[in-house]
């Protein structure tokens, strides 16, 4: 298959055949194996590999164009149109950093920020175990759409004064590392589901505040990112990521020597422009 990547169908599978086929393209598009511009194989060739019928592949291929991810040119072939820079996870932690090296716009809108104790869940990753922290809260904005709920929580002894700083603007791990003169040297993640609260949903744009009929509410499961920012072994910044679970994707290869599954990518899909 062109681009390196294998496409298999499971005849004896209860699944139609078409589905199995659209599926695997949706997601070698999405995750980025099949990039914007790249020419899929041909409907005759997908045919002949897979064992299908000329109708199964229209339908699958016919489907993935009406979703906008490929595009059909006569007499060239069929090509991905579907293109989504998305946010490396496992890159650069600072989001304006990333926004600005893909030259999109990112803004935040402070919810609230002051000094205080940490929750008990968060206080297991700091050595400390005080009232002095500075804890931030934010939505923040990619292409002018609430994207991510996110909270800092930072030891006062590296905190400066991030509080009197323009928080709708700055990025607060480029900050404590220009007022502490370090450059943090260690990072851990970890990643897990989480129901979004109604404040979560509202923050986020998912639900409007004003409807109050419990029939129209509706469960949304979300991204929780954990992550902490270290310094010769010490903690300086826990930073919470919340994001409703639409936008994330995961990518992992299977490896059958190994008979394990290991994490190819993982993004943040973007809002559309």
């Amino acid at each position: 298959m062109k681009g390196g990547v294998i496409i298999r169908v499971n005849h004896n599978s209860p699944v139609p055949l078409y589905y199995q086929l659209r599926e695997q393209i949706r997601d070698n598009i999405l995750s980025g194996k099949w990039e914007y511009g790249k020419e899929l194989p041909s409907e005759l060739r997908l045919c002949e590999t897979l064992g299908l019928s000329r109708a199964t592949v229209k339908q699958a291929m016919d489907e993935l164009v009406r979703e906008g991810l490929i595009e059909r040119k006569r007499g060239k072939g069929t090509f991905v149109t579907y293109q989504n820079e998305g946010i490396n996870i496992f890159a650069e932690p600072s989001l304006v950093k990333q926004m600005e090296k893909l030259g999109i716009s990112i803004h935040s809108r402070v919810i609230s920020a002051g000094e205080g104790p940490l929750e008990k869940d968060i206080s297991g990753y700091f050595e400390e175990n005080s009232e002095d922290f500075c804890k931030i809260r934010r939505v923040r904005y990619i292409k002018n759409c609430p994207m991510i709920l996110e909270e800092n929580y930072i030891s006062k002894k590296w905190a400066r004064d991030v509080l009197k700083q323009n928080l709708n603007t700055i990025s607060v791990y480029g900050y404590l590392e220009q007022v502490n003169g370090i450059h943090f040297d260690s990072y851990h993640i970890d990643i897990r589901p989480a129901l979004l609260t109604t404040e979560d949903k509202q923050l986020l744009g998912l639900e409007d505040a004003r409807v109050q009929l419990i029939i129209l509410k509706k469960d949304i499961v979300g991204m929780r990112f954990d992550l902490t920012a270290s310094w010769q072994g010490d903690v300086v910044m826990f930073n919470r990521r919340l994001i409703d679970g639409k936008h994330i994707l995961f990518c992992a290869d299977y490896d059958a020597g190994s008979r394990q599954f290991t994490m190819a990518s993982g993004k943040i899909l973007l809002p559309s422009d």
